[in-house]
């Protein structure tokens, strides 16, 4: 039997369960707003301003070319003239970015460019603003308006591609009336790449972007290769000034998703999927949804839900432009939704590039956030009904739990639900071998699967070491690249053992310091990938580089790498309990996240080797936080605080994008060390009560850093009152929103007389604000990695603080120290 008919004859069984197909029309409002060019009607301009927010674009001389009005509205135009445009941050924050993202000279305010022609797209007043201006000219349109407009749409399909006029058509379509919706300025400056200025009401998101942009209002986003990014993102300057956050505004709920897939050939899906939804607004009729472009939608349908009836199936629209270009997917139902619907939406699809052939039955799944239309990932979760169709010979390792597993001719089919609410759905596929074992302490059954075959990367990297040399992995100075031998087979089965064992730390350790997790079992599975691994709710993907052995990672020349695969199983297990118990609010609290995970994996190390092995973790995680890199015109702390994300990747700081792993965990460390209480059996009894609060508050919800710091003032102890008011700002404000790293240089001497240990001298604390507050741990050392804590000093600003401290000690000092544990990140 062909693969072809076996695909045929499976997606067959599925069709045939479901009403006959129903082939969705193009929505003629999206058709006439995808259409829509410059209709002739114009408005001459000279000395015209239009603010929105932070934005201030001057039109000196020129004219506004209307677009065709859709639906009877006009809602675009294009200028062609002479004009410029100021954007002024909300923030000292945003100001810092922005000043990086665009390579500014010192002394930095504003960003100021100047055009010959922009294209507006909009939802607010602007028409009427314009119209107010000067009256309305009719003519034919204006070719190099219409030249203008076409050539911005190819810059929306190549350059950006994303699709604006979805986001426009959700305005119209879900709030006819309203005028104060978007706002769209698409430009190219003198001095500037392209950039989208907007101001969204309905937050950075809805743009189309990604996820997790949350819902700040105002964006500057840049198109280019080298430079391009979200340069600015922030709240209106009046909630700013107000301080406070734009409201969540979202379309629906995600009750629940059935998903049924079909591979192909190993490596080509087709699916189905129907999302079950309930409407949180009233009057929805475009919904934008998530789904890799490479995966082109076939039919759509929905139905409302009705309690004791058969749903009633009506096609549905959809919006998908083609592969690689704005493909931003969405549905247009055919009328406004009331609010608390409960709506059926199916779609099916079918395409390639979701899975990557590893070779040898090792494949690599792509897209793992969009493999199946969703309404949000990371933001929304919702129950999963998972049902896998795939030839027989492989397997498959999915989120939730299998509930059954059957051949039929050359198939097998696999049924995988979820017993709660996740955030997302995924799964591994290849030919695997199975270890498991259950913690009798957590209760958790770790599996372990790994694929017996080798891999094209494996065979590509013994063709090149049997010839020359090739780049070292782990050491990108390419310092220790020589030529090796070659590597062999690699035995991933029997370094499964391994991560077994490091899986059962994991599970025993995090469940007692974070609580328990809502799931009983968590997969942790071998992926092609060499060296990215990643974790979805139950289900880990380990990279292929922790299936290699000591001697091998040696004869790639990858001595750098031990610690990477050391600790990546225990990073990945971690996420389990952050991102999946509890997720981050937005991508400016992902270092709770990231940073948890990768304290996690500190933690881990300490209980697993030594608390000199932790030291040694977290004077690495130092390097990667204070060290400049080349490359790099500051190192990566300088570029801004933890809560700029991923957003701290530029051109000129390529190396803090990734400051919220060490940083964020180094937080963590930090606050461990304050509430570590050294002379009790249980020091950690007050840090485990605080991380069991939190994981018990906001379990299967999102937190924001502010949540997280709530939950830290409820377990203070008299140390961390710093400033005396019961709160943590002091802390947040340093070491999360700022970006201050103190240098410390103590002299401090240690007598003894008769049995009394005197400890004085001074202690200098440099390189930080007036209002920099820090305790320091003061010890005295003993013998060679012996030492005790013998009180916390505070300090403030730049000062020097004299210490006279007299106490009797069990044996003679040898000298005094401080920060032993780096329990204040410094520069020192």
């Amino acid at each position: 039997m062909s693969s072809t008919f076996r695909l045929r004859l499976a997606l067959a069984l599925i069709l045939a369960l479901l009403p006959a197909a129903l082939p969705a029309a193009t929505d003629p409002s999206y058709t006439e707003l995808r259409n829509a060019r410059p209709d002739g009607r114009t408005v001459p301009v000279s000395g015209l301003v239009l603010e929105r927010d932070v934005y201030r674009f001057q039109f000196d001389s020129g004219a506004f070319h209307f677009l065709k009005p859709v639906g009877g509205r006009t809602v675009g135009a294009v200028f062609v003239g002479h004009g410029s445009y100021r954007l002024s941050p909300a923030s000292a924050t945003e100001r810092r970015q922005l000043a990086l993202s665009s390579n500014a000279d010192k002394g930095f305010e504003t960003l100021s460019d100047q055009f010959d022609d922009l294209v507006l797209l909009f939802a607010d007043d602007t028409a009427q603003e314009i119209e107010l201006h000067a009256p309305v000219r009719t003519g034919a349109p204006d070719p190099h308006a219409t030249e203008v407009y076409e050539r911005y749409l190819k810059r929306q399909r190549k350059d950006f591609k994303i699709n604006f006029h979805v986001r426009l058509l959700k305005d119209l379509l879900n709030s006819p009336r309203l005028m104060s919706g978007v706002f769209m300025a698409l430009v190219e400056g003198k001095k500037y790449p392209p950039a989208l200025a907007a101001v969204d009401p309905d937050g950075a998101e809805a743009l189309g972007f990604y996820g997790r942009l949350g819902e700040e209002d105002t964006i500057f986003f840049v198109a280019d290769t080298n430079r391009g990014g979200l340069w600015y993102e922030c709240d209106r300057q009046a909630e700013v000034d107000r301080k406070r956050k734009s409201p969540e505004k979202r379309l629906t709920d995600a009750l629940d998703y059935t998903v049924d897939t079909v591979v192909e050939k190993d490596a080509d899906l087709a699916g189905t999927t129907t999302m079950r939804l309930k409407t949180l607004v009233p009057g929805v009729r475009v919904l934008p949804f998530l789904l890799t472009s490479t995966l082109r939608l076939k039919e759509g349908s929905f139905a409302l839900e009705t309690a004791g009836a058969e749903p009633a199936w009506k096609p549905v629209p959809f919006v998908q432009e083609a592969d690689k270009e704005d493909a931003n997917a969405a549905v247009v139902f055919p009328e406004p939704l009331p609010k608390g619907a409960t709506v059926l939406l199916r779609l099916s699809y079918k395409g390639d590039k979701v899975l990557n052939d590893g070779g040898d039955k090792n494949y690599f799944v792509r897209s793992r956030e969009s493999w199946y239309p969703n309404v949000g990932i990371f933001s929304d979760p919702a129950l999963f009904d998972l049902t896998y169709h795939f030839p027989a010979g492989n397997s498959i390792v999915s989120v939730g739990k299998r509930v059954e597993e059957r051949t039929e001719g050359n198939q097998i089919i696999s049924h995988w639900k979820t017993d709660h609410p996740v955030q997302v759905a995924g799964f591994n596929y290849g030919q695997f071998k199975k270890i498991d074992k259950v913690d009798e302490t957590s209760k958790i059954d770790v599996e372990v699967f790994t694929n017996p075959g080798t891999p094209n990367i494996i065979r590509e990297i013994n063709s090149a070491m049997s010839g020359e040399a090739i780049g070292d992995i782990g050491d990108p100075e390419g310092e220790t690249g020589a030529p090796r031998q070659n590597l062999g087979k690699v035995n991933t089965g029997r370094l499964a053992e391994a991560s077994l064992s490091d899986g059962l730390n994991s599970a025993r350790l995090f469940t007692a310091y974070f609580g328990p997790l809502p799931q009983a079992n968590v997969a942790i599975t071998q992926q092609s990938d060499f060296a990215f691994g990643q974790s979805w709710p139950s289900l880990i993907f380990l990279p292929y580089i922790s299936f290699l052995d000591g001697t091998q990672r040696q004869r790639l020349g990858m001595v750098l790498a031990n610690d990477f695969v050391a600790e990546v199983g225990f990073h990945e297990f971690a996420h389990q309990w952050w991102g999946h118990l509890v997720g981050a609010e937005t991508y400016r609290d992902q270092w709770l996240e990231e940073g948890f995970a990768e304290f996690s994996a500190a933690l881990a190390v300490q209980l697993t080797q030594s608390w000199a092995r932790y030291d040694r973790f977290w004077r690495e995680r130092r390097k990667e936080i204070l060290e400049k890199r080349p490359g790099n015109s500051m190192p990566p702390y300088e570029a801004g605080p933890i809560t700029q994300g991923w957003r701290l990747f530029t051109l000129r700081t390529p190396s803090a994008g990734g400051l919220i792993y060490p940083k964020g965990g180094y937080v963590l460390h930090m606050l461990r060390m304050l509430m570590f209480d050294g002379g009790s059996k249980e020091p950690d009894t007050r840090f485990i009560a605080m991380m069991k609060d939190y994981t018990s508050t906001y379990g299967g919800k999102f937190a924001s850093t502010a949540d997280f710091q709530k939950v830290v003032e409820r377990h203070m102890i008299p140390a961390m009152n710093a400033s005396g008011d019961g709160k943590m700002d002091w802390f947040f404000k340093q070491w999360v929103y700022g970006t201050d790293v103190p240098r410390y240089v103590p002299d401090l001497k240690v007598d003894q007389v008769g049995d009394e240990t005197r400890i004085h001298g001074t202690i200098r604390q440099e390189g930080v604000s007036k209002d920099f507050r820090a305790l320091v741990p003061i010890y005295v050392e003993f013998a060679k990695n012996e030492t005790a804590r013998v009180g916390m000093l505070p300090l403030i600003g730049e000062s020097t603080v004299p210490v006279e401290v007299k106490l009797k000690l069990p044996k003679k000092a040898r000298k005094a120290l401080i920060n032993v544990h780096g329990e204040v990140l410094a520069r020192d």
